[in-house]
């Protein structure tokens, strides 16, 4: 029971954060989040078939995916990271290391303490690295969506 309500406070608290943000910041960015949202579930999905980690107690247990940790803190900790720092991609790349490092290491422990999921052949370095391509992967994709809008708009003049 405690596992199943933690997962649903994991997925709904982080969205009170949204409540104050402008709708057109949160649009400039929905395609990033959802495509990165994206990719985190088909890493989670593989991870079901390779053993590299196991959720304990996920919202829908057929998914090898924890859709409360990716919709949740995952989507939304994304937008607070481009919001404040897209554009600067030094800034980019160290806050995004550091939150990858506490994700890969002290939340991880965390998270198999208190038994909701628990790493498997996937080291926690793996983890850590898997999480910086991913960030990489997801700033070239802001910057794609960026150029295409400002094209958009030239042409629209």
């Amino acid at each position: 029971m405690f596992g199943r309500l933690f997962n649903l406070a994991l997925l709904v608290l982080p969205w009170l954060t949204l409540f104050k943000v402008d709708k057109f910041t949160l649009k400039r960015y929905l395609p990033v989040l959802t495509f990165s949202s994206l990719v985190i579930a088909l890493i989670s999905e593989l991870s079901k078939s390779y053993n590299w980690w196991k959720v304990k107690k996920p919202l829908v247990p057929r998914l090898g995916s924890d859709i409360s940790f990716i919709f949740g803190p995952f989507l939304v900790a994304n937008f607070w990271v481009f919001k404040l720092t897209f554009g600067k991609p030094i800034l980019y790349g160290l806050l995004n290391i550091a939150f990858d490092y506490l994700f890969a290491y002290p939340l991880t422990s965390l998270a198999e303490k208190l038994k909701v999921y628990k790493m498997g052949a996937m080291s926690r370095f793996q983890l850590f690295l898997i999480s910086i391509f991913t960030a990489a992967l997801n700033y070239m994709y802001q910057l794609l969506i960026d150029d295409a809008l400002k094209s958009k708009r030239n042409n629209t003049n």
